[in-house]
């Protein structure tokens, strides 16, 4: 996704890592969690975390984050594994695959793998889109950012811990913490986002006051 909009990586390398690992660990917990039955949720809470990530951390106009998102993080890799399963032949069909487990991890594989040289060729060759983010901002975009963070920090926890109260396990439990970090880590963001941008403005204010 970064590579495809030639968004630069290493100045947010070690939020991209924090994000990542929670991410990772809520969708692991979900999927393996055979008893709760939420597996449907993964995808909007990746879609939901990448969102707050590019709008909180990197500071992408909501409009542009919704796009770069669904394209980069949905679109791209959707096609990319269906190219992968139709042009193996038969062996990572969804017939295959439920019939042998070992081969879903040899399709994420194949899969990360392909991500990657697509990634470090984009990069290289400098290919990819490359826009003008900030020609659509809008001034309600920070509280749109800082309420789904608050609401997301609070409501999701709360709905799995109430959902499953008579059938909480660890697993939940360290779920419901995992998810609450990520969508706090990402609301401190937005916060700062919008204190930073006060004490920007403020020197600006004060030589228009004077003038």
């Amino acid at each position: 996704m970064s590579a495809l909009f030639q968004l630069r990586v290493r100045r947010h390398f070690k939020k991209i890592a924090v994000v990542s690992l929670l991410n990772s660990i809520i969708n692991y917990l979900v999927y393996f969690n055979t008893d709760a039955k939420i597996g449907y949720v993964v995808p909007i809470i990746s879609v939901l975390i990448t969102f707050l990530y590019l709008t909180a951390v990197v500071k992408i106009p909501t409009i542009w984050s919704l796009m770069v998102t669904v394209s980069g993080g949905l679109i791209l890799p959707l096609v990319v594994q269906l190219g992968i399963i139709f042009s193996s032949f038969g062996f990572f069909m969804p017939a295959e695959l439920k019939q042998h487990i070992w081969r879903n991890y040899a399709l994420d594989i194949t899969s990360g793998l392909v991500y990657s040289l697509i990634a470090v060729l984009l990069y290289l060759k400098g290919w990819g889109f490359t826009f003008d983010f900030e020609r659509i901002r809008f001034k309600w975009e920070r509280n749109l950012v800082i309420g789904i963070s608050i609401c997301a920090s609070l409501c999701l926890p709360s709905t799995i811990i109430f959902t499953h109260l008579n059938s909480i396990t660890p697993s939940l439990t360290f779920l419901s913490i995992s998810s609450f970090f990520v969508f706090v880590f990402l609301l401190a963001y937005a916060l700062k986002k919008e204190h930073d941008e006060i004490q920007f403005l403020k020197p600006i204010e004060e030589v228009n006051k004077h003038d």
